[in-house]
């Protein structure tokens, strides 16, 4: 089974974007998120500060991972995106609040190009609850 995901918190790519928000299969959810405005193309106005951005992020991947039956506690790698070395911070202080102490999925924090004046994105990988532990 491979479904795509689509939730209206989420980008609504069209055509031209070759990509989806998220895929979920019989045990995986594979998401991904930014602050993308969809009448703008761009940026979302609310995204102001690195920290407004990184929770518009999360909360998206949260309506992402909860279509397919997961939180994000069931995140077990993320992939961070910065478009600068100096957004670190600020991203990591709202990053934090997403999972409880001590239960952080592993993670990389790349700093590339980032497109449509999005300064942070976030891909994830969850395991789906009820798997064998």
């Amino acid at each position: 089974m491979r479904r795509v995901i689509r939730v209206p918190e989420g980008p609504q790519y069209d055509d031209s974007y070759p990509l989806s928000q998220g895929v979920e299969t019989e045990t995986m959810v594979f998401a991904n998120g930014m602050a993308f405005d969809n009448d703008t193309r761009t940026r979302m106005a609310e995204a102001a500060t690195i920290a407004d951005e990184t929770r518009l992020v999360l909360d998206v991947l949260g309506a992402i991972l909860a279509d397919a039956g997961c939180t994000i506690a069931d995140v077990v790698k993320t992939t961070v995106y910065l478009s600068e070395r100096a957004h670190y911070d600020e991203m990591n202080s709202v990053y934090r609040q997403y999972w409880e102490p001590d239960e952080f999925p592993t993670r990389a924090t790349v700093y590339v190009g980032i497109g449509s004046e999005c300064r942070v994105e976030i891909d994830v990988v969850a395991v789906k609850p009820g798997g064998a532990r």
